[in-house]
């Protein structure tokens, strides 16, 4: 009996980057399944990762792992709102399609995403592109007529079978600029390979994976089309390896080493007779073939190292020697691959003078090209890669200290790098903004303007150490600038409530930060800010100090509304009948409560025409009575009142305690 593997099973690179991710973290959240597979998520519940659905349903503050499918960009923001502390597990090949339909949807391109409209890795995708997406599964027809600009990608784990069948089925009759992406991951690409070759040569084919996951799944489909096919997920079934000699193993890129290794030594165990177990190198076995024992080193010796012949992708940069300069375009030479290519004539110059850049060649002449197609041989562009370096150009005026942008592709250590022609622009935490950021994937795909110098570009490396930092800096200096020298005390400017302080508000004038200190925010006694001030209203207020060197603004509100006795003074004229509540009683007379913190005083001798030797005989807290104001002294703040002046006078009147 004979069993085959495949040189590439186990976790794929971004299967196995998530989980060792996931894994260094304890207590966290993660956001689905990390990876289609019950043993690794089980390994992550006794890890303490809890298994969500939602992200609402991660704990402000806590940690949250986003899967290896991806997630829409809608996500990352409730979880900054929330604020949780992101791991990011998300596929390298997955979240490069994100950044692309991020790029081309905001280029004005109609997304189309070929694959399985419900799972999660086509729902991440759709999000980054505002969820315009057209989601199509290869199958039928689709007709993109009325789209100026396409971009076509593909679920990464698409089956490669129908991969140009489903190009063949989407009519792009009128679109005049259509891109083509081929994103099938290179991993599933591979598996796919070997799961047709491999049961095209057995008699029986062992698909090892979760049944859930979508590339495992897919295996099993090519290899049933050839051969008696079993689907397992590993875990302690018995396989009935009777009446077959020849018997292949594949696996998905979600299932662990560990499983394959526990299924091939079970059947080695079940079998009845001798088994040869090799490796399969570019679905031919391999020339070892070596009868193992039932032991640890058993799946060692059957996995040898993967050997991947030569690749190309669609953008990838190649050096290539002239062969030959022909009427159409050059050939030349993939010396390190042993293959040909062509440099049509419409790919030689930038300017589109192409006549010029054949004049300047000949033979053994080495180019820097980039990988246009592969279908009908290697088509070159000489154009994309000058199209790429042509911002070298801008490399003298950086180093005297001009602007530039750069758009930042990845995160390395403590830093965020981008490319600028043939030159790395490296922009370290510490000089994206003014305070350090922590979170540097948020930058990821986004467009920084940035500063050098001659000191900080490397040509020798093509390297640029570059910062925002000092652009905000300089323009925080000069927007102060321009607020210190129009601003004057007693000046009345406009102003947005900002936030509210136990001493204070806020506000924000002409873009500068102010304070308005509680005791200037109204003539009465307040017990906060918000008692007159709303946050985002805008009100005027009036300058009452300025100190650049401290860089302090004090506003006032209060001063721009007339003082309470000012309108009392109108209210409570000499002469005038009012009502009002008796606020507290004292041994020579009443204070009375005409308005919010406006009192009168009724002295006990203007209460009534008869003596009163206790004026509590008369009034008490809480009644409401008419006076007249007898006199107002605005400045001394106070105002004398009578109640027995609105009262008949008796004929007779009894004498006063002064009289007697």
């Amino acid at each position: 009996m004979k069993i085959t593997l495949p040189d590439h099973i186990g976790f794929c690179q971004g299967v196995s980057n998530a989980v060792n991710k996931a894994l260094s973290q304890k207590g966290a959240y993660c956001l689905g399944e990390l990876i289609h597979n019950t043993v690794v998520n089980g390994q992550l519940k006794q890890n303490d990762i809890t298994i969500v659905e939602d992200v609402e349903q991660v704990p402000d503050g806590a940690t949250m792992i986003v899967r290896s499918h991806g997630v829409p960009p809608i996500v990352y923001q409730r979880a900054k709102e929330k604020n949780l502390k992101i791991v990011d597990a998300t596929c390298g090949c997955v979240k490069a399609i994100q950044q692309k339909a991020e790029k081309y949807h905001r280029d004005g391109y109609q997304i189309v995403l070929v694959g399985n409209a419900s799972h999660p890795e086509i729902v991440g995708i759709n999000g980054w592109c505002n969820n315009t997406a057209i989601i199509f599964d290869g199958k039928g027809k689709l007709c993109l007529k009325g789209y100026e600009k396409v971009l076509i990608m593909f679920q990464t784990t698409f089956d490669t079978r129908f991969y140009e069948k489903s190009l063949q089925n989407i009519s792009t009759d009128g679109v005049k600029t259509l891109e083509i992406f081929n994103t099938i991951c290179y991993t599933t690409t591979v598996r796919q390979y070997y799961a047709q070759i491999l049961s095209q040569q057995s008699d029986l084919t062992v698909v090892i994976g979760d049944k859930k996951s979508s590339n495992t799944r897919r295996l099993f489909e090519i290899a049933s089309a050839n051969c008696k096919t079993i689907l397992t997920d590993g875990v302690e079934e018995n396989i009935d390896l009777s009446n077959f000699e020849k018997i292949s193993i594949i696996s998905g890129a979600s299932t662990p080493t560990e499983l394959i290794k526990g299924v091939l030594e079970r059947m080695v165990e079940n079998a009845k007779e001798a088994v040869a177990v090799e490796t399969a190198v570019s679905a031919t076995p391999a020339e070892d073939v070596k009868k193992v024992d039932k032991n640890e080193e058993m799946l060692a010796n059957a996995v040898s190292s993967i050997k991947e012949g030569a690749k190309f992708k669609i953008g990838q940069k190649v050096k290539c020697k002239v062969v030959l300069v022909s009427e159409d375009g050059v050939y030349v030479s993939l010396g390190n691959w042993k293959q040909e290519g062509f440099v049509p004539n419409d790919e030689l110059a930038l300017d589109g003078n192409y006549q010029a850049v054949k004049a300047s060649l000949k033979d053994g002449d080495v180019l820097e090209c980039s990988v246009l197609s592969t279908e009908k041989g290697i088509k070159l562009s000489k154009k994309a890669i000058d199209e790429r370096y042509k911002d070298d150009e801008l490399v003298a005026g950086i180093k005297e200290g001009n602007e530039f942008e750069v758009t930042m592709t990845r995160v390395g250590k403590e830093c965020l790098t981008g490319k600028l022609g043939s030159y790395t622009v490296i922009v370290h935490a510490s000089q994206i903004k003014i305070g350090y950021v922590k979170n540097l994937e948020q930058y990821v795909g986004k467009k920084l303007r940035l500063v050098s110098n001659a000191e900080k570009v490397d040509d020798n490396k093509r390297v640029i150490f570059a910062s925002q930092k000092t652009i905000l800096l300089a323009e925080k200096k000069a927007k102060e600038d321009e607020f210190w020298n129009n601003i004057e005390v007693d000046e009345i400017v406009e102003g947005t409530v900002l936030r509210f302080a136990p001493f204070g508000a806020f506000i924000s004038v002409r873009g500068f930060d102010c304070l308005a200190h509680s005791t200037d925010l109204s003539w009465d006694r307040i017990s906060g800010p918000q008692e007159v001030l709303e946050i985002g209203k805008q009100y005027e207020f009036v300058v009452l100090a300025l100190d650049r060197e401290k860089n302090r603004v004090s506003l006032g509100y209060k001063q721009l509304q007339p003082q309470p006795w000012q309108i009392a003074e109108e209210k409570f004229h000499v002469g005038a009948v009012v009502t009002g509540k008796v606020a507290r009683i004292m041994p020579f007379g009443a204070f009375i409560e005409l308005d919010k913190h406006i009192d009168g005083l009724l002295h006990v001798s203007n209460v009534s025409w008869e003596w009163l030797d206790d004026i509590n005989k008369a009034l008490k807290v809480g009644d409401e009575i008419q006076v007249e104001v007898l006199e107002f002294d605005a400045e001394r703040k106070r105002i004398t009142l009578s109640r027995k002046s609105l009262l008949k006078k008796p004929e007779s009147a009894p004498a006063t305690s002064d009289e007697e």
